[in-house]
């Protein structure tokens, strides 16, 4: 499970949490083989005195940069209704979206990519991106990313 904050500075704050979860049931560490589906469940909150009025679209996705010369991809992204939800108030946080990967040479899903043949056994480093529009659908000032450990 990673973990980072949500700091624009007062009067929002929040957490975003990111935790990867290995479709045959085996808790992953470091490694998942392409031979199985996983997933990337995310979920986060934001608190403070402007959070409850804002409005928009959050959008998760996950990018996936070899390590080495190599295919990188992102995933497709999941939209998530930005409607004014505050608080932690427990886990998983108000707002919560799933990255599902399939297993084999599909991965990582989306826009037809695949991983080539031979570099099936490629390393990555994965990313997981948080953003947002506003109700005019403009771009938030805000990204949020980090790298799974």
């Amino acid at each position: 499970m990673a973990s980072t904050n949500i700091n624009t500075g007062p009067p929002i704050t929040g957490e975003f949490t990111a935790n990867l979860v290995d479709g045959a049931g085996v808790p992953p560490s470091d490694v998942i083989r392409t031979s199985d589906q996983f997933s990337l469940d995310c979920s986060w909150y934001i608190d403070g005195g402007l959070a409850s009025s804002l409005g928009g679209q959050w959008y998760v996705r996950a990018a996936f940069e070899s390590v080495g010369p190599g295919p990188e991809f992102f995933s497709d992204e999941v939209p998530v209704g930005l409607d004014g939800r505050t608080g932690s108030s427990g886990s998983p946080g108000p707002y919560t979206a799933t990255l599902v990967f399939p297993a084999g040479q599909n991965f990582p899903s989306g826009a037809g990519q695949k991983i080539p043949t031979g570099a099936r056994f490629g390393t990555y480093e994965v990313a997981v991106i948080l953003s947002y529009t506003d109700v005019a659908g403009n771009p938030g000032t805000a990204r949020i990313e980090f790298t799974m450990p």
